[in-house]
């Protein structure tokens, strides 16, 4: 079994455009740039209010609900990897983050990106508590990835968390650092072929970088992580995580 550490297009039904998420709300653009910032920068308390802005309109969204309700698992996702955040307040994020997935997956049973993040929250929910919900969410997570990549085995964001799952799961269950760097590398090269700007989601370039350091670093091989680093940092110049934690490993790691 796999430990996992770590859009709408339904028949008969138009998928979501993001452009008309933007024109019915001006704002959206201005709203994820600033949730990415949060989220890159780790800050859960413009986390925590941007979350609770998206889940306010929810109710009101009509056609632009799904995007919603991922953007708004994506904002728990990220708040429930923050040290300050408190152990009752993660564990109701990652539950929330799970049911709002499984509305959107619902809505469009071939939502790619849906089903990638589902698989990464179960992830996060495992390694919880990896005795008790290993057995069972273990499996969940395992289906959720194969799932995207089954839809869209292309995608950026599917192959950067497929890296993650990778890197996180011993070889012999099926994951090891040589299966994540393939994946990791896969989705560098798939985000030099989505534009910079394109329409929400966008994410994932940052830590594409940073995971396949670590990656790299496992290995032995430090200046390829710290060229990696330094990507990243040219990303997100404020990473509390790149700038207290990996960089540090990295001047310290034998």
């Amino acid at each position: 079994m796999r430990v996992i550490c770590v859009l709408l297009l339904l028949v008969g039904v138009r998928p979501l455009d993001t452009d008309q998420l933007k024109g019915s709300d001006p704002d959206w653009g201005a709203t994820t740039t600033r949730l990415e910032k949060a989220a890159l920068e780790g800050t859960s308390q413009d986390l925590r209010a941007i979350r609770t802005d998206l889940t306010q309109r929810v109710s009101a969204a009509g056609p632009d609900e799904a995007m919603l309700r991922y953007t708004i698992a994506y904002a728990s996702h990220r708040m429930a990897t923050s040290p300050d955040v408190p152990d009752k307040e993660r564990k109701d994020l990652l539950d929330d983050a799970v049911a709002q997935l499984q509305q959107v997956i619902k809505r469009n049973s071939k939502d790619a990106e849906a089903h990638a993040l589902l698989g990464s929250v179960y992830g996060l929910q495992i390694a919880e508590s990896p005795v008790v919900r290993g057995m069972t969410l273990g499996p969940r997570a395992n289906a959720a990835l194969d799932r995207a990549s089954e839809i869209d085995s292309g995608n950026p964001r599917v192959l950067l968390l497929q890296g993650v799952s990778a890197f996180n799961t011993p070889a012999m269950f099926g994951g090891g650092t040589d299966k994540a760097q393939q994946f990791l590398g896969r989705s560098l090269d798939r985000f030099a072929m989505e534009p910079a700007d394109k329409p929400w989601p966008n994410w994932g370039r940052f830590d594409a970088h940073v995971w396949l350091g670590q990656a790299l670093l496992k290995k032995g091989d430090r200046s390829g992580a710290r060229a990696e680093y330094d990507k990243a940092r040219s990303l997100a110049p404020n990473s509390g995580w790149l700038r207290y934690v990996l960089m540090p490993a990295l001047d310290t790691k034998k």
